[in-house]
């Protein structure tokens, strides 16, 4: 069996696993030889790519305008810490900041993050 093909099973199993933590699926795509599936759930988005050589994964929120208890703060952080154990138990790479927030072109010695 090829290793893309082996990719292709891990990667399936791996959604199969978010999506039974009741992570809705928002998106679906393919990027040239990249497919690109986002979940959402609570405002926790979670992106996972499978790659050619490999998969890479992305969890953050967009806290929307609202006031926040500390409940619900440790109910967000609790289950992205619950979705980054699912995404490096298949041997997922974490993508960094600046992977996320400028496409590969814009990704220089320059690049600026927020820093938090």
């Amino acid at each position: 069996m090829s290793a893309d093909r082996d990719y292709r099973k891990y990667f399936e199993d791996l959604l199969t696993e978010v999506h039974a933590n009741k992570f809705n699926l928002t998106e679906d795509r393919m990027d040239g030889e990249d497919r690109i599936v986002t979940f959402e759930k609570y405002q926790i988005i979670c992106t996972l790519i499978r790659k050619p050589q490999g998969i890479d994964f992305d969890i953050y929120t967009k806290i929307k305008a609202g006031i926040y208890e500390l409940g619900e703060l440790h109910l967000i952080t609790r289950k992205m810490l619950e979705l980054k154990k699912i995404a490096l138990k298949y041997n997922a790479r974490e993508m960094n900041t600046t992977e996320r927030l400028y496409p590969q072109d814009r990704q220089g010695k320059e690049t600026k993050t927020s820093g938090l």
